[in-house]
């Protein structure tokens, strides 16, 4: 840091001028400055002037600043003194100055300000008949001190100090209790004082200030017809204005769109859980009341807790191993406490979390707390439209889930089997489940998805994380207000910031789109009519599933690959479901997170090290954008190696012995891709079983090595396969220098799909030898010459021949052949013969498990099928992204017309509840309501500014369909999640997996 070492030359200074400031400075010690008469003994630590002042001229300076710190030099240093010491109190119900003919004083009233905690006296108007003046309270208020009680208050916190709270832990999640110690550390760091205690007293005020806060936002203060108990369901909580919303920000005549323009009106919502948010068994709803009952986040409190008392034990068993929601929903973790985590509702594109969406859970995440939160945020939504439900275990969850949701108490109680609804699993949740449900409930092969990830939900959870520790000990009624508090904030934020983030994402479709748009044309042409054969099994897939369950026509996936084995997904849930089996006959966990998860986690590291590798290698970083985005890869290795060494602690402590030798060996720094994670086959053998290693890693890791070459191996055939029809088609049509370029770059993104497929196979192989023992490994060794196309020969054979004749060899052995001398024993020639039919050697890759048997051709055009369809709906995935995002940028700006055109009017408080208010209480109500008006419009002018340059670049937003009408809209399964994090979203899912691997 180039400016903080150019400092350190001037820190003596600046220490100097410190200590200096400790004095009385150049200030006049002799008369004050401002009267020439009184000793200047006096100054002020708030006022920008810190001159010396007489007792006289101080009290005239702060008669209206009755807050400020001031201190008394006693002759040989200053000490804090109180403003009521110079005669200086506060006087209430009048004018600034003006006095009082019958003021009420009251001795010792502490004030907490943003600079301290303050003893003042204070002087309420008790004029006759001080309607004017209002009572103590109102007194109070209107001097923006809040009251900690209404009767007779001694305590009152300003609205400066609530405010600077309020946005601190909204902001940075500080809690109550450090808030206030550091105000009393400002008002007395060494413990001398007599500071009175008002901890209580601010938490109290501050629930108040943040229920009213919510309240006046949402425009309750501006209803002249209901009172606050009056509120309407979630009417506090704050939509979404991206989202669909009859009525709102939709065309009347929305429900008769044509058919390829529907899902434009889709709503996408997500559910989830997070077991961090606990509540301890303190307090009751009697002693701790929530102030808002249902106003905004939460459900209703009491016919919740009525309903579950109906619920008997659900066993939610699982036929897809491996979901944890499901393995927690009965068990463990509750005793203790009364909450045991909550369940929350968002719209899976923007990430808003819905009114009356969130719910309490008693015993993990069980079908009755996530059914009731479902249908409680469906009160706010339209039935008509069409809705794509994302949710982890949507898999099982969605089996019954309409009779679930029509047994359901009134309040909330909805029909689902007369609505839309399609139920998906998050993109990188679903590699964790059975290929069945990675077929049927992907994003990406779902018609009008987009590239939306469903994986939004766990983005709010890493911004309430932090609040995790200070709820848990507050009673219910606390809790609910403190996270409804943070939920509206996170709501605010995002809907500030969609105008960038719609931005960001339109320009990533944009030009995403056009990229994939080129790879599915180059793989298309030269494979004549099967393509259109192709087409039609992925529309007639696609239009079965759109029919009722019990009418579909059962027709092909199309995505669905050639079987081969058990595959790594399917290894990690076996290893998974012996986990869960174990723990059900009471084995002990080490840690929440399983040694089958932690081995996945350690794999999914060090794929994330092998591609970063290679794009350094390939010198993918040049520029300086690809310089920061070279930081960020390696930042994001960092953190999440730092997660697992704590992890790897409990289940490895030989390798965290490892690792510390090694660091004292090794006095150079490395980068992230090279920082080694030590797995149980790099232990030596004797420290592979306890108490060095956890006793069954070693074999999980065999297990999970063995599913890696397998599908490594499938996959490096399919690229290579791939890589055969690409030159073919380049040879025989690629001509002009604009075609070579694009096909020279889909060939590159193949090769390099290639090489990592190959440098999987060998860290797995490399890993199986010491597992094992090189003898005992069924897997052949892969070797560079090995990887080549089963219909080329080798490729690389012709150019190892040629290197090791030499350059002058070669040329001669030319002349020889042009000479035509006899070739017979000709090297060269023999090189160039062994790529003909006649002399090639098939790849061992290509042979079937071993047996020696070729792959089967048919196999090969089955895989290619497979990645058309693949590619094709990366295409169609990607532009209806770009026509969602369109659509959403249209709604933003209608929706913040409407909220405008609301606000405006609200101006008017003519109701029953304006009996009784003044003048100046109406031109409040107006102010304010102008005043968000104003805000709102201003908004929406933000966001058509950031939305025209972006017009500019990218020109029109039409278009989007290609000239054979493709569904417009993408999804690669290399790239779960890319583009859904953006640079405003800084805090990345810190769940119970490991969500910001995806992206």
């Amino acid at each position: 840091d180039l400016p903080l070492l150019e400092w350190k030359v001037f820190a003596d200074e600046y220490l100097s001028e410190m200590i200096r400031n400790e004095g009385r400075g150049d200030g006049d010690i002799e008369a004050c400055y401002r009267c020439n008469e009184g000793v200047p003994l006096y100054r002020c630590m708030d006022c920008f002037a810190e001159d010396l002042v007489c007792d006289k001229c101080c009290r005239e300076l702060h008669m209206d600043r009755p807050l400020d710190n001031v201190e008394k030099w006693n002759g040989a240093f200053f000490e804090k003194i109180r403003l009521r010491e110079l005669g200086i109190f506060v006087q209430l119900g009048h004018r600034a100055l003006e006095s009082c003919p019958h003021p009420r004083f009251v001795d010792g009233f502490t004030v907490i300000h943003t600079n301290g905690i303050h003893n003042v006296v204070l002087a309420y108007c008790d004029c006759p008949g001080r309607r004017a003046a209002g009572e103590w309270r109102q007194q109070l208020l209107r001097r923006r001190w809040f009251p900690a009680t209404h009767v007779d208050p001694r305590t009152a916190a300003t609205y400066q100090v609530l405010n600077m709270f309020h946005i601190l832990t909204l902001q940075g999640k500080v809690t109550t209790y450090d808030f206030y110690a550091g105000l009393e550390k400002l008002s007395n760091n060494a413990g001398l004082g007599d500071t009175k205690d008002r901890y209580k007293s601010f938490a109290r005020m501050m629930r108040e200030w943040r229920h009213l806060k919510m309240a006046k936002r949402s425009g309750r203060g501006n209803d002249s017809e209901r009172t606050l108990s009056e509120t309407k369901t979630g009417e506090m909580g704050i939509s979404c204005i991206a989202c669909p919303r009859p009525g709102v920000n939709l065309p009347e005549d929305w429900q008769n769109a044509p058919k390829n323009d529907r899902y434009l009106y889709w709503l996408f919502l997500a559910i989830d859980a997070c077991f961090r948010l606990k509540r301890r068994l303190v307090s009751s709803e009697k002693r701790d009341p929530d102030l808002d009952v249902g106003g905004s986040y939460f459900t209703e409190d009491e016919p919740f807790r009525n309903f579950l008392l109906t619920v008997t034990d659900q066993r939610e068993m699982s036929t897809c191993t491996g979901l944890a929601a499901l393995d927690h929903a009965n068990t463990k973790y509750s005793r203790g406490y009364a909450t045991t985590g909550v369940g929350v509702g968002v719209c899976a594109r923007h990430e808003f979390i819905q009114k009356n969406g969130a719910v309490d859970l008693q015993k993990g995440e069980r079908y009755a707390n996530m059914d009731y939160a479902y249908a409680s945020l469906l009160r706010h939504h339209d039935p008509a439209l069409s809705k794509v439900t994302s949710y982890d275990i949507a898999c099982q969850w969605s089996k019954n889930v309409i009779s679930r949701l029509n047994a359901l108490p009134s309040l909330v109680r909805t029909d689902l089997a007369e609505q839309i609804t399609r139920f998906v699993v998050p993109k990188l949740h679903i590699g964790g489940h059975e290929i069945f449900c990675q077929l049927e409930y992907s994003l990406n092969w779902l018609w009008g998805a987009g590239r939306t990830d469903g994986e939004g939900i766990e983005r709010p959870w890493a911004h309430m994380g932090p609040i995790a520790t200070s709820t848990r000990d507050m009673g219910p009624g606390a809790r609910h207000g403190t996270m409804n508090d943070h939920f509206g904030h996170w709501n605010w934020v995002k809907l500030t910031r969609l105008g960038t983030l719609l931005r960001k994402r339109m320009k990533s479709a944009i030009e995403e789109h056009r990229v994939q748009k080129e790879e599915l044309k180059a793989f298309t042409e030269g494979r004549g009519e099967v393509t259109a054969t192709w087409l039609k099994a992925i529309t007639d897939w696609e239009e079965d599933k759109e029919r009722p369950a019990g009418e579909r026509l059962g027709c092909m996936n199309p995505y669905e690959m050639p079987k081969g084995g058990m595959s790594e997904s399917e290894t990690r849930l076996k290893l998974t479901e012996l986990e869960a089996k174990r723990a059900e006959e009471g084995a002990f966990s080490l840690h929440v997170v399983g040694p089958s998860a932690f081995m996945t986690q350690l794999l999914e590291l060090q794929e994330l090290q092998r591609q970063l590798k290679q794009d350094v290698a390939a010198r993918s970083f040049e520029t300086s954008a690809q310089k920061t985005i070279l930081v960020q890869r390696r930042t994001k290795i960092m953190r999440l190696l730092g997660r697992l060494r704590a992890i790897q602690q409990i289940y490895m402590p030989a390798a965290i012995r490892l690792l510390s030798n090694r660091e004292s060996d090794n006095s150079t720094a490395e980068h992230a891709e090279e920082v080694p994670i030590i797995f149980p086959f790099d232990l030596p053998l004797s420290q592979r079983c306890e108490p060095g290693c956890h006793s069954d890693l070693a074999s999980i890791e065999e297990e999970m090595r063995n599913a890696q070459l397998r599908s490594s191996l499938l996959n490096l055939r399919t690229h290579l396969h791939m890589k055969t029809r690409l030159l073919t088609y380049r040879t025989s049509n690629v001509k002009a220098q604009g075609m070579v370029v694009k096909s020279q770059s889909v060939l590159k993104r193949n090769q390099r799909q290639i090489d990592l497929d190959t440098a999987k196979y060998q860290d797995a192989w490399q890993a199986m030898k010491k597992l094992r023992g090189k003898d005992n490994v069924t897997w052949r060794k892969l070797k560079g010459r090995d990887v080549r196309r089963m219909d080329a020969g080798e490729d690389k054979a012709v150019g190892v021949e040629r290197k090791r004749l030499g350059k002058k060899k070669a040329e001669a052995l030319r002349e020889e052949a042009k000479k035509g001398a006899a070739n017979d024993g000709n090297k060269l020639k023999r090189a160039r013969q062994a790529v003909g039919e006649g002399r090639r050697h098939v790849s061992w890759i290509w042979m079937e498990g071993g047996t020696g048997e070729v792959v089967d051709q048919k196999v090969l055009e089955d895989i290619v099928q497979v990645e058309w369809c693949k590619s094709y709906a990366r295409t169609a995935r990607w532009g209806e992204e770009i026509r969602l995002l369109s659509a959403e940028m249209d709604r933003c700006l209608t929706t913040l017309a409407f909220n405008t055109k609301e606000w405006e009017g609200r101006t008017d408080y003519t109701g029953p509840l304006a009996a009784g208010k003044d003048a100046a209480h109406t031109e409040g109500v107006r102010a304010y309501a102008l005043s968000q008006a104003d805000t709102y419009r201003r908004i929406a002018e933000g966001f058509r500014a950031v939305w025209r340059v972006l017009h500019e670049e990218k020109g029109s937003f039409e278009g989007a369909e290609d000239d054979e009408g493709e569904k417009v809209a993408s999804e690669d399964k290399e790239d779960e999640m890319d583009g859904a994090s953006e640079d405003e979203e800084e805090e990345e899912a810190e769940v119970d997996g490991w969500d910001d691997m995806a992206d």
